[in-house]
């Protein structure tokens, strides 16, 4: 088994996988295809895998951590 990583695109996001890519090591596959040639993973029924983390995502996280991080400057500000 040889999965070889896809590379980001221009803007740094991994790019979605194809319907003709298999969804678990990415091989190239055909449409009828109903199992993965290199991973023999089942592909009848099987859709597209998005990819692990998206911008929305991200910037969400981001700013959560910002939020309690200026909780807890305010409460140590009040506190002395």
């Amino acid at each position: 088994m040889s999965a070889v990583p896809e590379q980001p695109d221009e803007v740094g996001r991994e790019p979605l996988l194809t319907p003709e890519q298999c969804p678990l090591c990415g091989t190239p596959v055909a449409d009828a295809t109903e199992r993965c040639p290199e991973c023999g993973m089942d592909l009848a029924g099987v859709p597209p895998r998005p990819s692990a983390y998206s911008r929305t995502a991200i910037v969400l996280t981001i700013v959560g951590f910002v939020i309690v991080y200026l909780v807890i400057l305010l409460a140590v500000v009040l506190d002395s």
